[in-house]
């Protein structure tokens, strides 16, 4: 079933003037209700001549973006569409591939959706996506606020680590508030740092309103090729953390030496750092923020196909095998996985591990993917958790 505006183009009852002119104003994808938690999302691209669009989102089982369709052309107009059904509480990042008639891929936001502030990421594959944001998905205040705020001030200086034996920018931002003298303030160490991260914007908004303590926010720079292994349970790379940047940052900004007031935060392969870090040295960091983080990985683990897969052997992930035979550490947990992700079982089962450990922890999962579009929104609820306004009322976000 055709989208009503896209049937007034066909039928030329709108011009391609007009069409524009409406999609210019109202943006993309075009949404309608057809069920009471059902909608046709229709998506628009004008890429020129001879030129096929397809249409990715991270939702699926790849991680990052899955393929999903091809644009059809509308005669007798410059545009392509493509209209599916979906549930009507999802939101997701998506692209475009262009491919002209010679060959060669181009990926593309939604012209008619302009990626949003703080699109920018560390993984580079992420990057530049637009986002839908369908007619019943949960709203991310916090995240609206920020985008719409000011830009924080952040700071910048070189660490120097000689346990990694390389150098890697840290970028800090201080709360908007006054501080005495000796104040001892929480921070929250977020892995996967850029200058422009949307987590200094999110911490602002939820400060002015006061609902959480004035905290700090460094963001790490994680080299794009030493990702893969320093995340990765790396414990030299966890004895960076503890041992020379936090001593750094103590040195710089009147920060809190006590572990309930210190977070650390990632997303993904950061997500599992976080925990992993948290749980060997909960005497530096008390609280362990993970988004969709990839608990599932364990180093003997490989996928395949073919005869190999009648000997291979599954072995329990790294990070649920340590929660599972460590003693409890006195460390909170905020948790949050996509509902419609490949890794939300390896998710649920550590939040079944750290329930059954008796852990203070709170596990949530939002109608998505493995999706920076979530994420950025739900670290509020993060901050909201470990350091809400009054110290003596952390309730679940």
């Amino acid at each position: 079933m055709a989208d009503p505006l896209v049937e007034r183009l066909s039928t030329g009852e709108w011009s391609p003037e007009r069409f524009r002119r409406h999609l210019d104003e109202a943006g993309t994808p075009l949404v309608a209700r057809v069920s009471e938690d059902e909608v046709e999302v229709t998506f628009v691209d004008e890429p020129g001549d001879d030129t096929t669009v397809a249409l990715s989102v991270v939702i699926g089982p790849r991680i990052g973006f899955n393929p999903i369709g091809t644009l059809a052309p509308v005669p007798g107009t410059p545009f392509r569409v493509l209209t599916l059904r979906m549930r009507s509480d999802l939101r997701f990042s998506y692209v475009f591939t262009r491919t002209g008639p010679t060959g060669g891929d181009e990926r593309v936001p939604d012209p008619f959706n302009p990626p949003p502030r703080f699109s920018a990421c560390s993984v580079e594959r992420f990057s530049g996506a637009s986002v839908a944001v369908l007619s019943d998905a949960a709203p991310l205040p916090w995240l609206d606020r920020a985008e719409a705020g000011p830009a924080p001030a952040v700071e910048s200086a070189p660490l120097v680590s000689e346990l990694l034996g390389d150098e890697r920018r840290v970028w800090v931002s201080m709360p908007p508030a006054e501080f005495r003298d000796g104040s001892a303030l929480p921070f929250v160490i977020h892995l996967d740092g850029t200058p422009d991260h949307s987590a200094p914007g999110v911490r602002d908004a939820l400060v002015r309103a006061g609902l959480v303590r004035p905290c700090v926010v460094v963001l790490v720079e994680q080299p794009a090729q030493r990702r893969d292994k320093e995340l990765l349970c790396d414990p030299v790379f966890s004895r960076m953390l503890v041992e020379e940047l936090v001593p750094w940052l103590h040195q710089r900004y009147p920060l809190s030496r006590d572990p309930g007031d210190v977070a650390l935060a990632g997303e993904s392969f950061g997500g599992l750092c976080a925990a992993w870090t948290a749980l060997r040295h909960p005497t530096t960091f008390g609280n362990a923020i993970l988004q969709s983080p990839s608990c599932g990985y364990h180093p003997d683990l490989r996928w395949g196909t073919g005869a190999g897969e009648l000997l291979r052997r599954t072995p329990v992930p790294t990070l649920i095998t340590d929660f599972l035979t460590a003693e409890a550490a006195p460390i909170r947990v905020f948790h949050d996985a996509g509902e419609l992700e490949g890794s939300n079982t390896h998710s649920r089962w550590l939040d079944h591990v750290l329930t059954g450990k008796g852990y203070d922890t709170v596990y949530k999962e939002f109608a998505g993917g493995h999706d920076y579009a979530w994420w950025r929104g739900l670290f509020a609820d993060a901050l909201l958790w470990c350091f809400p306004r009054s110290s003596g009322d952390r309730s679940q976000a």
